[in-house]
């Protein structure tokens, strides 16, 4: 009785394999380079969306000169980032960066940023002490600050001279209401 149960388990052990054996054999083939993945891939980069924080203005004597929505770079992930990886940008956006440190001399590049921008310096008192005007995109040359500044403010690259801001422009923000 005992090779009976070998010779059985040898059998239903033959048979098992020969229905495991063949279909595993024919999916094989079924995962090649013209299998398309289950999650759709997206068609388009990723870009970071805007997110409107407040609202900033430059000012020059009593007049306004300007109005932008404005995103708050406040962690220092958030400054290293910036305004990279966007495709587009309204002229009235801007991204305002709080820098740690109070007034010291800053300097940004434009590295992984796609579209031009005047990058502005401001100090604790809320001047405007330099301007590094159509900054090129992709460029990693230093664009640094003339003076120490504890703010940068980033906008649509000649946007400063079309809105009249220079160096003595004062730039004040709220928060979003």
């Amino acid at each position: 009785m005992n090779s009976f149960r070998k010779y059985a388990i040898w059998i239903v052990g033959l048979g098992l394999a020969a229905f495991i054996i063949p279909s595993t054999i024919g999916s094989l083939g079924k995962f090649n380079e013209n299998t398309k993945p289950s999650v759709k891939q997206p068609t388009q980069p990723y870009e970071p969306p805007f997110r409107m924080d407040g609202t900033l203005w430059a000012i020059n004597g009593t007049d306004t000169t300007s109005i932008f929505r404005t995103e708050y770079a406040t962690t220092l992930a958030a400054i290293e980032i910036g305004m990279m990886y966007r495709k587009s940008m309204d002229r009235d956006m801007a991204m305002l960066f709080f820098m740690s440190g109070g007034d010291q001399l800053r300097s940004f590049w434009m590295k992984n940023t796609d579209v031009p921008l005047d990058i502005i310096y401001i100090n604790s008192a809320h001047e405007v002490v330099s301007i590094q005007a159509n900054a090129q995109p992709h460029s990693t040359q230093s664009l640094p600050s003339d003076q120490p500044a504890s703010y940068v403010l980033e906008i649509y690259g000649g946007e400063a001279a079309a809105q009249g801001i220079g160096v003595g422009t004062k730039v004040y923000w709220s928060d979003k209401q």
